[in-house]
Order: structure tokens, then sequence, then C-alpha cells
């Protein structure tokens, strides 16, 4: 099946969770970092509803949310068809055929059929196109980039489709926090849960984990996710998020 689609020395195999997770991805392709195992780990329990990731890529964010039994069901939407067609892979290699879909679809234009849905996630694309140098690798680069995705463009449609008691899960880098919470105070969300992620204890907070949800309620600030003991050693916590634990 691999071969039908890419050259096999192009795919390298990723484990997670003891080797309970694989996840196929492209060597040359767009690559998940840690923030997908961190933001899964983040992710709610809530095993009796569906979910929706929006950029869901080769899918690992889902699939290991799916191993830990946290929806019932999650529609994983990607515009990019070679990212949607390996994503698929790694639903049949996990055998979660029957609790992920993946729609190969640009989430502007089918937003309106999830309308109801009470959890949405994504790690999106985190680059705007007036800042850095865009990747010469067109997958790389609307991974990365708001070229077919914008900030602003997630948060309204999400908002608009969110069910009762809704609520929207993000990563991303620190230097869009600001950002983030002007735009959440002007569609109607309201921040429920907050977590920095830093490399190194002493370190500047580098990403963010954040629940958005469309009510009022209490709000929580997690203590920080440290990522690095020291440099090439984890921390505890975060050998814990890689294994599952």
């Amino acid at each position: 099946m691999i071969n039908n689609i890419d050259n096999i020395n192009d795919i390298t195999f990723d484990f997670f969770y003891k080797k309970k997770v694989i996840a196929l991805q492209r060597k040359k392709g767009y690559r998940f970092s840690v923030d997908s195992p961190i933001l899964a780990d983040f992710l709610p329990f809530s095993p009796n509803d569906n979910a929706l990731e929006i950029g869901t890529g080769s899918g690992i964010i889902s699939l290991l949310a799916l191993y830990k039994n946290k929806f019932s069901f999650i529609y994983g939407i990607e515009i990019q068809d070679k990212l949607s067609r390996l994503a698929r892979i790694n639903i049949k290699k996990n055998n979660f055929n029957e609790k992920f879909k993946v729609i190969n679809a640009d989430f502007n234009e089918i937003y309106k059929n999830f309308s109801g849905i009470k959890t949405i996630f994504s790690n999106p694309p985190f680059k705007t196109i007036s800042i850095g140098r865009l990747s010469p690798n067109e997958e790389i680069r609307i991974s990365k980039t708001e070229i077919k995705i914008t900030l602003k463009e997630l948060l309204e449609k999400s908002f608009s489709i969110l069910g009762e008691k809704g609520s929207l899960y993000l990563i991303l880098p620190y230097n869009r926090y600001k950002e983030l919470i002007e735009l959440s105070n002007d569609i109607g969300y309201f921040v429920s849960k907050l977590r920095y992620i830093l490399s190194f204890k002493d370190g500047k907070v580098e990403r963010f984990l954040i629940q958005l949800t469309n009510n009022r309620g209490s709000f929580k600030k997690l203590k920080p996710l440290i990522v690095f003991k020291h440099k090439g050693v984890y921390t505890n916590e975060m050998k814990d998020i890689f294994s599952g634990n």
C-alpha cells in the first residue's frame, strides 16, 4: 500500500506509547514535532463524544488520542492530498478504521458540515506569510504557514460550529499569544485552560497550550511543561507523554 503513493525509501516509521502506535512520515515532507504528542496529551477525555481535528497531517495527534480512548470518533480534515493519503495508511496500520475518518478538503469550505461538534483541536500553521522565510517544500510551506488558513479564520469558523459548552484546543508559539487572546475576545471565546511550554526550567516560554470555550466558566492555569532536564535528556513528564502514561 505504501508503494502506491510513495517510494518506500522516502518513508520513516515512528513509534509512540511503547510502540503501540505507529506513524509513517515522509523524510522530505512535513514531519510532526514533539508538539503533536504534547497536544494529544492535553486533550480531554470525552469517550462518548466525536471530535474534529483541523489540519490532521499524517494523523498522529488523533491516533494518539484514540489509542487513549479520549473520543469515540474523530474527523480529521487535511487540505493536502498526499498527507491525507498518508494519514489513511496510518489509520489502517493502527486499526482505527472505524474510529477515524480523514477528509481531504479545505476547512474554510466545509466547516458548516460539522455544526454542533463539541471538541475541536488543531496544531495549526503557526507562521504568518509576512514573517520569516517560506520553505521551498510546498507540503512543509502549507503545513507551517498561513497560506490556506489563518488563525482568525480557524477561530471564527470553529466558534460558529461548536456545540453547547464546546471547546477548541490549540498549541502555538508564544509569539502568537497576544494575537490569539485579542482575536478570541473579539469572537466571543473564553480561556478555560492555559499551559506554557519551556524547553528548559530556567528558559523562556516558547509555546503554549490553550483551551478556548464558547461559555463563561472557571479558568485554570496549569504548571509549565518543561521539555528537557538538560540538553538531549527529556524530563520525566515528557517521557510519560511519549510513552502514553
